[in-house]
């Protein structure tokens, strides 16, 4: 494995730490406001996050590479309602889906197909992960940020269940 191969694989071992620590906060925040459903969810989004984390902890330690693991930063906390919560998701799973991207292009260049192969199921993923976040924003844009409406798609929310999620989760 090249250098600059192992180095954006160790970036995104920290990306994806952010991302349950992300979503983690979200979900205390939605908890505090009553929305247990929300919170349910983005506390499932908060795992499955950590699982693709750890799948690149594992790709690497299968391929005898070193793990490096760096500081999370303290995601912003202003958001102010339900709304900006799910749109604060896109945005930053928009971030990682670019970033898949580029490990992708840095695994054709640098010709290592082990990651080449490894990155497509996060790059599947991340149409996913996408597609969630936009169907929830639209249902939210429809009906507003207060009242029973809020109730009833918090109910739908809670209807979310874990699965553990990752290339390796099959392995499990």
């Amino acid at each position: 494995m090249t250098e600059k191969s192992l180095n954006i694989v160790n970036a995104q071992i920290n990306e994806e730490f952010y991302s349950a620590y992300l979503y983690l906060a979200f979900s205390a925040k939605l908890e505090n406001w009553g929305l247990k459903g929300a919170a349910s969810w983005m506390m499932i989004q908060a795992k499955e996050e950590l699982d693709h984390a750890l799948g690149f902890v594992k790709f690497l330690t299968e391929r005898n590479q070193e793990v490096k693991l760096e500081t999370i930063t303290k995601p912003e906390n202003d958001i102010k309602n339900i709304l900006e919560i799910f749109k604060a998701g896109l945005a930053h799973e928009q971030h990682i889906t670019e970033r898949i991207g580029n490990i992708y292009e840095i695994a054709k260049a640098e010709k290592d197909h082990a990651l080449e192969s490894f990155i497509k199921w996060y790059i599947d993923e991340q149409v996913e992960e996408e597609a969630n976040a936009n169907e929830i924003i639209d249902k939210l844009k429809l009906i507003g940020n207060e009242g029973s409406a809020v109730y009833l798609i918090d109910q739908e929310l809670a209807a979310r269940t874990y699965l553990p999620s990752g290339p390796y989760a099959a392995k499990a």
